[in-house]
């Protein structure tokens, strides 16, 4: 229910729309141009004295009289007038001069305007309705609302949108605004009244700039980063909703922030993921967004066991080879005293033997611990394939 005082907005504004439009709604005149409400009755005026003999034509043919189509004191009346009657119609004396010209046209009062309010932010309400496409006469419109403290105001319009604004409205308090639209055509008008509570109506844009690219070296890992939308500004704090999927999946996973970034952790490597965002106020209040334009981003690539191998085998490879280069012999006193033949083979013999176990160990740990991560791998992306959708806000 609007109330008491929803009622006498009510009545301001019927009281304005009188204040334009003529007793007897149903003919609302232009110059040279008669509107008529359809189903109504219809009176020509010709201007004529009562005892003149008068002639009416439409669209140059005579007019025929029946039932519901009279002269009364030279005037004609069309009785529950319908679209055939449409026409551009002429009065004559009996000299057949010309008395006057109207043209007539018909249609009903406008639709009911279908009004949608929304808060981007918490600094302006904006209302919005739309135009009625099949509308045969020329509409306007009033935009009043009466605020939460019972004032009623003007709703500054931008007409060529159909949308009025309420800048800096009382957003947190408890009682409704009540916004008032009233369409207006020559034949009638028809009023919309919306109670809205400013708070339940707070709903952000979505979220600007959202990029995601994978983190290389971590083919589990995706980097994402997102902007507050332009319309909100960064005073009041949003929290949001990330979702993101495999692109031939379904089934979304979704994590909860308050941050402007987030790293994914549990992709899997070499695959195209989808993702999204959308936000709403930090404390609850209002609606979430719609959600932001979704993103394609390529997981990168894991290394290989192989390659690794290839890798460590090239590397021992290099290192037996260098020192197993032979050297040339130092001809000097001490070194010929202190240095036999079979103490270099020795040396050569045992750095060989170090280097190739010591590879051969790197090799094993290496082949290894690659071994678990697949393992570990293929067993999280059985569980991201195969479990249950979450619910969806």
């Amino acid at each position: 229910m609007l109330g008491s005082a929803s009622y006498l907005c009510h009545i301001l504004v019927m009281a304005t729309i009188f204040l334009l439009i003529p007793a007897g709604a149903e003919i609302f005149r232009a110059k040279d141009v008669l509107y008529g409400r359809i189903g109504t009755d219809i009176t020509l005026m010709c201007n004529a004295a009562n005892d003149r003999i008068i002639q009416w034509k439409v669209n140059g043919t005579l007019v025929a009289l029946t039932n519901v189509t009279k002269v009364q004191h030279g005037n004609l009346v069309l009785l529950v007038a319908n679209l055939p009657v449409e026409g551009n119609y002429s009065c004559y004396d009996k000299t057949g001069r010309l008395l006057h010209w109207i043209q007539l046209k018909l249609g009903h009062p406008p639709s009911k305007p279908l009004v949608h309010c929304k808060a981007s932010n918490f600094y302006r309400i904006s209302c919005s309705w739309k135009k009625n496409q099949e509308a045969a006469f020329p509409t306007s419109y009033i935009a009043t609302y009466r605020a939460p403290s019972s004032k009623v105001l003007n709703c500054p319009t931008d007409l060529l949108n159909n949308i009025c604004q309420i800048d800096n409205p009382q957003i947190f308090a408890s009682l409704p605004y009540v916004i008032n639209i009233t369409a207006i055509n020559p034949v009638g008008y028809r009023t919309t009244l919306l109670e809205i509570v400013a708070m339940e109506i707070v709903q952000p844009d979505p979220p600007a700039n959202l990029t995601a690219e994978p983190v290389f070296g971590s083919p589990r890992r995706i980097k994402v980063q997102w902007d507050y939308p332009p319309s909100w500004g960064e005073r009041f704090e949003l929290k949001f909703i990330l979702e993101y999927k495999l692109q031939q999946n379904h089934f979304w996973s979704r994590l909860e922030t308050k941050m402007k970034a987030e790293i994914i952790t549990d992709a899997i490597a070499a695959q195209l993921y989808v993702i999204r965002v959308k936000a709403k106020d930090s404390f609850d209040n209002g609606k979430w967004s719609d959600w932001s334009s979704e993103v394609l981003v390529m997981t990168s690539s894991e290394t290989s066991t192989e390659s690794i191998q290839t890798t460590v085998t090239t590397l021992m490879t290099d290192f037996v080879h260098t020192y197993s280069q032979p050297t040339e012999p130092t001809f000097s006193p001490t070194s010929i005293l202190s240095t036999t033949g079979s103490d270099v083979l020795d040396r050569d013999i045992v750095v060989l033997i170090s280097v190739t176990v010591s590879v051969g160990i790197s090799i094993a740990v290496a082949t290894f611990l690659l071994w678990i991560r697949r393992k570990r791998q293929e067993s999280d992306k059985n569980g991201i394939l195969t479990k249950k959708a979450l619910p969806l806000c």
